[in-house]
């Protein structure tokens, strides 16, 4: 008897700037269209590895441009904003602002509970935040109009217009492929797969990886786990990411944000539906370790992965039976010699740009900070104390991943920003206004 495709997502808790309150229901208003188009398999081999900063050039003309206000704890100011392909720029009193979009970013719609902004009334504004979440970036804008029905209608484009930047962006990354359930016949590592795909990564310090991730179900030790690989034909192994019943699964909430984290994993997956679709899987087995379940049998694992694909089947839009066409990458390539396969690239040295520093809008972008022994060093330690070196990785990506949002929150005044960070407020114009989401 087959199983029911996939229990309803259970996570529940929140990290970082998620807000505890809210659903995502109420932000996901435009829905993925699928185009029917023919498959393209992915050539690529080695580890996919771009630069994810904000100050990399905008491409082409416009696609949007219009009159905005730009806020801040002091002041209200109005700007032309222009949206490219990859990013934002305006000007702001004679200074040329650009920002190009990350994959791990997002926008929605907020208001405030205070409704003065340094003399003027917020209450006149429709206000959406544009968040680059692991840059520690953050603008509000505003939309005034004596029409409050013109000024709603105005800020709904802007925002449905900056999401599909955003997705664009993202999807620009991902190599073509299908979401996998069965096995690759000759590597003994995914015969306990349930479901595969590429899924990208936050490294830190402005790096982002293309990782295809196999999702494994529990086994008798009370764990799952995502096990992450340079790419499809899963040679090389990356790390392990351990699922316990404890394991905290979060989303990021945003207008079609495909954003989520495991543990202190930060993944952005090609679409919103895909993103719905491993955390319901991952949710599937906890429920399942928190029950004391079973490592299941083959025949169980052939049910689940059938269960799987006629989720995917049945739900069409936003999944692929097909692949995206491929297209160029929307952020730069970035070049690594890693030194030893399981372990993620160091991270980069990312200086906080100018214009944050110099006006109150955004915050600074946090500098990497960690230095490090090297990976050698590490890995003889790691043997001579008998530890696994996939521990030592993890345990070494995960404090320099806390040292980073440290100091980044101690900079900002505010808390850390990223997945690791505890349910908190999201950053507020100053420490006197709340933002709540709309």
């Amino acid at each position: 008897m087959l199983t029911a495709p996939l229990c309803r997502c259970i996570c529940g808790a929140r990290k970082g700037d998620l807000d505890p309150g809210k659903g995502l229901s109420e932000h996901d208003i435009f829905s993925e269209v699928a185009e029917d188009v023919s498959f393209h398999q992915s050539q690529h081999t080695g580890l996919l590895l771009y630069l994810d900063s904000a100050d990399q050039p905008l491409r082409g003309v416009p696609i949007r441009e219009g009159p905005l206000f730009l806020l801040s704890a002091e002041e209200e100011v109005q700007i032309t904003l222009s949206l490219h392909i990859n990013g934002l720029a305006f000007n702001h009193r004679g200074r040329e602002v650009s920002v190009s979009l990350s994959p791990f970013s997002l926008v929605r719609n907020c208001k405030f509970q205070n409704s003065d902004l340094g003399g003027a009334e917020l209450a006149d504004f429709k206000c959406f935040k544009v968040s680059l979440f692991t840059l520690n970036i953050c603008f509000y804008f505003g939309v005034r109009s004596k029409d409050d029905r013109e000024a709603e209608d105005d800020r709904s484009q802007w925002v449905h217009h900056i999401s599909r930047a955003m997705r664009l962006v993202t999807q620009s990354l991902f190599p073509p492929h299908r979401i996998a359930c069965d096995p690759v016949g000759s590597m003994g590592s995914t015969h306990r797969r349930l479901m595969a795909g590429y899924l990208l990564h936050s490294d830190g310090g402005s790096v982002a990886s293309v990782l295809y991730c196999e999702l494994h179900p529990q086994s008798s030790d009370g764990t799952a786990k995502l096990v992450l690989y340079e790419n499809e034909l899963c040679e090389e192994h990356v790390v392990d990411v351990y699922i316990t019943e404890r394991s905290c699964c979060s989303e990021k909430v945003g207008i079609d944000c495909a954003c989520f984290s495991v543990e202190d994993h930060l993944f952005s997956s090609r679409t919103l539906p895909e993103r719905r679709l491993w955390l319901r899987a991952i949710s599937n087995l906890k429920v399942k370790l928190q029950n004391r379940a079973p490592s299941p049998t083959q025949e169980e694992l052939v049910h689940y992965r059938i269960a799987i694909q006629e989720h995917i089947r049945t739900s069409g839009k936003g999944f692929a039976t097909h692949s995206y066409e491929p297209m160029d990458a929307l952020l730069k390539r970035y070049a690594v010699q890693v030194p030893t396969a399981g372990f993620l690239p160091e991270m980069l040295n990312d200086k906080p740009g100018e214009f944050y520093a110099a006006t109150g809008y955004g915050s600074d972008v946090p500098p990497d900070g960690t230095g490090s022994n090297s990976w050698k060093e590490k890995q003889a330690q790691a043997s001579d104390e008998g530890i696994p070196v996939e521990a030592v990785q993890a345990a070494e990506v995960s404090q320099a991943t806390c040292e980073r949002s440290a100091e980044a929150a101690d900079k900002a005044g505010g808390p850390p920003a990223g997945p690791q960070a505890e349910p908190k407020a999201e950053p507020k114009p100053d420490d006197c206004k709340g933002e709540l989401t709309s």
